[in-house]
């Protein structure tokens, strides 16, 4: 039995994770664009 609170935490910490990831990617792309 899985309460319905436990899975919307997961919901926004998995949205805050591929946020924090997709900001992390754009940023070392812009680095790595300004070191070439």
């Amino acid at each position: 039995m899985r309460c319905p609170l436990q899975s919307e935490f997961e919901a926004a910490l998995t949205a805050i994770l591929l946020r924090a990831v997709h900001r992390f990617l754009s940023a070392f792309k812009v680095f790595y664009t300004h070191l070439s």
